[in-house]
């Protein structure tokens, strides 16, 4: 059985996100030091040393490291056919990752317990046998423990955050009108705020402009829509694109494949499901 993954222990002095950015793969991130926040979707959590994060698949994410001169975490990534994999009746890892992103804080001795499983799978292989058993086995264990503390902890306040208490009706406003125009001066007048006070806050909290958020999530939604098997055109439409051309273009910029060749992996993936 083949179960891929990828764990990287990253150490970055002056750190910082340049770019906004999402996986077709799960992410589990544990953070080892205080690195200012992370926005997740529309929600803004506090990243500090004992944070543990599950960001589903392709929920769009950036890092803010504020004051922040270097940042340590661990990072998980893999993909829905690990979880298909080992996941049992009993045991589901599928249904309980798909759904939502999580976040936990932890307290030291929840980290120092947990950190022997980041250790684990991170262990460097010689190609000894049964060295690919333990690998899977560590990444279980990993799963297992990280599910525990996700079910069992208290998720993350973000609300604490009075900044980000301001942004968020314009996040939610903007989730709410995706396939509508969405201009610049519109969504000021909506909340009778100056343009560049709009887009000067937006970006402080979020770390992204209000456009790039905008674009960004029509792409999401989009994706969704192709995976459901809409056609390129309906897609393009139903996500707020007023320009089919623009839409592949910009699809194929952040997706890196045409929105056809994306849908054709996904509905193609699913007739062949069916046939099996």
């Amino acid at each position: 059985m083949n179960i891929d993954f990828e764990l990287n222990l990253n150490h970055d002095r002056e750190w910082q996100m340049h770019s906004h950015h999402f996986h077709e793969g799960y992410e589990i991130l544990l953070s080892l030091s205080d690195a200012g926040s992370i926005f997740i979707e529309n929600t803004l959590y506090p990243l500090n040393r004992g944070t543990l994060i599950l960001i589903r698949d392709t929920a769009l994410h950036r890092t803010i490291a504020a004051g922040c001169d270097s940042y340590s975490r661990y990072v998980l990534h893999f993909d829905r056919s690990a979880l298909e994999r080992i996941s049992t009746p009993q045991t589901d890892f599928l249904s309980q990752f798909i759904l939502e992103n999580r976040c936990v804080q932890l307290d030291s001795g929840e980290l120092d317990a947990l950190l022997p499983y980041f250790e684990a799978c991170q262990k460097v292989r010689t190609g000894e046998f049964g060295e690919d058993l333990q690998k899977i086995m560590a990444f279980v264990g990993l799963l297992i423990r990280a599910h525990k503390l996700f079910l069992t902890k208290s998720p993350s306040d973000h609300s604490r955050n009075t900044d980000f208490g301001k942004v968020e009706p314009i996040i939610q406003y903007i989730q709410r009108h995706l396939g509508e125009s969405l201009k610049l001066e519109e969504i000021a007048d909506h909340f009778f705020i100056n343009k560049y006070h709009l887009c000067h806050s937006f970006k402080a909290v979020t770390g992204f402009s209000v456009g790039e958020y905008i674009i960004h999530n029509r792409v999401m939604k989009a994706r969704a829509l192709l995976r459901g098997g809409h056609s390129v055109q309906a897609a393009g439409e139903l996500s707020g694109f007023q320009n089919n051309a623009h839409f592949i273009r910009t699809f194929g910029k952040l997706s890196g494949m045409s929105p056809g060749k994306y849908r054709k992996a996904f509905v193609g993936r699913g007739k062949e499901a069916e046939l099996s």
